[in-house]
């Protein structure tokens, strides 16, 4: 499809316009070719995705990633952090080497964490929003400074359209085939005594034939041989054991390769799935996700690359984005999620909320992602401009602040803030 570049600064090809396309037979994107937006009333940096929902993996692997270009772009590391750990430590003795080693120590542990950490705040909001659409809205601040309080500058991401789900759903689903895991099961258990029944008829069989091999040996090898091949074609017809050795297996090594036939559905049913096959089938069948994990990975990638292209188109503009030269000094990463909100690396911060609150909606308000308060402008915020990135997708609108507004219910569904316990402290020395 055909795309329509409004600015001389905006990349080709990847980026998607906000004017209609030109008719063309080119093929349409797939559902997880990820494209840019930047509607006229955002005045960020902003990326949409062409899902219908973001995932909890795209979440953690934007978030990493912005991270890596804020503390680059703020002066924190010498190198962008990825060339920072491919290049080589030199003297391990060193003050340098040091503060290098815990520093990719860190940011390795923050994206180990990240990857749970939305999987935990999208099972957290499905129980603070029974009976609301399937996606919402999460918000991680990037400080940094010497404390939350005495910040030298501030970054939003905003994740506009998470996927919500409950806990465990993700394992829960029908199965490609038929019925459900527990079904499987059950039907496992009938074919093994059907299959223990079967081996006491021929049991039953071979001493008959014994007796008789002394009067008619002949017959008796013959009737022997019929028998055989009776009961063989008899389980075929009904249900095959699932594990028998020395019998030939209906799906032979050439037959792996092709779609089963109907006739083997039955059989395929029988054999317990795996765990990954059945999020895999979850998954599939109720969100349109990757089929393979190598696609999963190209589909990130190319998130993060997009992210990278907005990043730097915005540094290349008058105000020079997100670059600003600040002496190293540590990081925060706070996370505004429900109280009802559990993980292990997160530690609730009561008294950061009120402040973190008004700063959060004065920046969505400035930035266009959110509309203006009825109740007149909101109040000013003091000191450093905050600065943020806004991550959509189709069918997500910019306003995802006034949501939470009208859901004020029980205490364990207020919205506070949480600070990572890590510690990411910046070096310039080299």
């Amino acid at each position: 499809m055909a795309m329509i570049v409004k600015s001389s600064t905006a990349p080709p090809s990847s980026f998607a316009s906000d004017l209609p396309p030109v008719a063309s037979n080119a093929a349409a994107p797939t559902a997880a070719t990820p494209q840019c937006m930047k509607p006229a009333n955002l005045r960020i940096p902003s990326v949409r995705l062409e899902t219908p929902s973001i995932t909890h993996k795209m979440a953690a692997t934007l978030a990493s990633s912005l991270l890596g270009h804020v503390l680059f772009l703020k002066g924190q590391v010498p190198f962008p952090v990825v060339q920072l750990a491919r290049m080589p430590g030199g003297q391990s003795n060193s003050r340098g080497a040091r503060r290098r080693h815990d520093l990719l120590v860190a940011f390795d542990t923050l994206s180990s964490h990240l990857q749970t950490t939305f999987s935990a705040l999208s099972a957290a909001l499905a129980l603070r929003r029974a009976g609301a659409p399937s996606d919402a809205s999460a918000h991680l601040a990037f400080v940094v400074g010497p404390s939350v309080g005495a910040a030298r500058a501030r970054v939003m991401f905003i994740v506009d359209g998470l996927e919500v789900r409950p806990w465990g759903e993700r394992d829960a689903g029908p199965n490609v085939f038929t019925g459900t895991r527990g079904e499987d099961v059950e039907s496992e258990e009938d074919t093994d005594e059907e299959s223990g029944e079967d081996e006491s008829e021929d049991d039953e069989t071979d001493e008959e034939s014994n007796d008789d091999s002394e009067k008619e040996e002949s017959e008796s090898e013959g009737d022997n041989s019929d028998d055989a091949q009776s009961v063989y074609f008899s389980e075929d017809e009904s249900e095959p054991p699932p594990s028998r050795t020395p019998s030939p297996s209906p799906l032979s090594s050439k037959d792996v390769s092709r779609p089963p036939s109907p006739s083997l559905c039955h059989s395929v049913t029988a054999l317990p799935p795996t765990n990954s096959a059945m999020s895999h089938t979850s998954m599939q069948n109720t969100y349109p996700q990757p089929q393979t994990y190598a696609e999963e990975q190209q589909t990130l990638r190319a998130a993060e690359r997009l992210l990278s292209r907005t990043l730097a188109n915005a540094c290349a503009e008058e105000g020079g984005g997100m670059s600003a030269e600040l002496a190293p000094t540590q990081t925060h990463i706070l996370l505004r999620a429900p109280r009802c909100f559990k993980h292990p690396a997160w530690i609730p911060r009561q008294n950061l909320t009120r402040s973190l609150e008004g700063v959060l909606q004065a920046f969505l308000e400035e930035s266009g992602c959110a509309e203006r308060s009825p109740k007149g402008k909101t109040k000013a915020i003091r000191g450093i401009k905050t600065e943020g990135v806004y991550v959509g997708c189709r069918g997500s609108a910019a306003a995802p602040a006034s949501e939470d507004k009208e859901d004020q219910g029980e205490e364990e569904d207020e919205m506070i803030w949480w600070v990572w316990d890590g510690k990411i402290t910046g070096f310039s020395d080299w």
